[in-house]
């Protein structure tokens, strides 16, 4: 991974010489907490499989772990951990596009993967900057909604709402699951937030990367005004919880499906490693009512998982995941 030295944002970053004239296309993916961006994003990388591609890694969290689920034609990932880009304009996020600026041979796309309440509209701000345009060019801002848990999350947050209202391009993930009727509803819902963007179905997160190349539609500026205060607050907190044994991963799994079952409206994502008994190790991930545990080659020492919701705390993710560890 790449961190990118301290900059002075006041000194104004990307105003070093410049080392070619060549502009890098970028492009911005953002959605809730369990849309689907890594696999959307993904699916772009296996897409654009000439010229160099750059990625931007945003986590919440202290670990990231989507950074290793990336794959596909990629030359280099920066990674942001500990905040979302929308609180960070001024430091990170800058360094990150200073460095790329300075590089003698510049990549060709840039992929930004925010988290999943970053504010898109706050973190495109910084690509109107009239010095960062002379480097960077804002292609399209995609936004991922999850049609199964979506109605339930405009219900209780404002970043869905907020990252449906900032974007180019919608793309309406998982459209295969829900019945007709609910599929319509949704897309309505989103219509009336977003009357403006290209709407577009997906059954597995996926989508031509020839509509990344589409016009974007022109949006009015009160539109984007009201959608994005320059004061971003979340109402969600991230629990960061390492076992000190290992997991029966049948029991854990039947755990956490009824646990999602009934709380998936407060536990908006769970992703990590767990070991068992046996010293094998699974990647857990879930998405609103979604629990995937498959196996993976992953090395860890110890089992991890990060929880991400509203009025999580520690005590309240190990009562889930207690009855599932094996003594030592």
């Amino acid at each position: 991974m790449n961190h990118a030295p301290e900059v002075n944002p006041s000194q104004g970053p990307l105003n070093g010489p410049k080392i070619e004239p060549k502009t890098i296309s970028v492009y911005i993916i953002t959605g809730f907490l369990g849309s689907g961006k890594t696999t959307l994003l993904n699916s772009l990388l296996h897409q654009f499989d000439s010229g160099n591609n750059f990625i931007i890694e945003n986590e919440i969290g202290q670990v990231n772990i989507d950074k290793n689920l990336v794959s596909g034609n990629l030359e280099q990932v920066f990674e942001i951990t500990n905040g979302c880009l929308c609180c960070n304009l001024d430091s990170d996020l800058y360094n990150a596009l200073d460095q790329i600026a300075r590089m003698e041979t510049r990549p060709d796309n840039l992929f930004i993967e925010t988290t999943g309440i970053a504010d898109a509209g706050n973190l495109s701000a910084i690509f109107r900057e009239a010095f960062v345009q002379e480097v960077f060019d804002l292609k399209k801002i995609v936004c991922m909604v999850d049609v199964e848990v979506i109605e339930d999350y405009l219900e209780k947050t404002t970043e869905a709402a907020r990252q449906i209202i900032a974007s180019d391009l919608i793309i309406l993930n998982k459209s295969n699951k829900p019945d007709q009727p609910t599929l319509a509803q949704v897309a309505e819902s989103v219509r009336k937030l977003n009357p403006y963007a290209h709407n577009i179905h997906s059954a597995d997160g996926s989508v031509p990367k020839e509509r990344l190349t589409e016009p974007n539609p022109v949006k009015p500026l009160f539109h984007l005004d009201a959608a994005h205060p320059k004061t971003v607050s979340h109402d969600i907190s991230t629990v960061f919880y390492e076992a000190e044994g290992e997991f029966d991963v049948e029991k854990l799994e039947i755990l956490l499906k009824t646990s999602l079952t009934i709380f998936y409206q407060d536990i908006y994502r769970i992703k990590g490693y767990i070991k068992n008994n046996k010293g094998e190790v699974y990647l857990l991930q879930s998405a609103g009512k979604t629990l995937s545990i498959t196996k993976t080659d992953q090395p860890v020492k110890a089992s991890y998982l990060v929880f991400i919701g509203r009025k999580l705390t520690r005590e309240i993710a190990h009562r889930l995941l207690k009855s599932a560890l094996i003594k030592n």
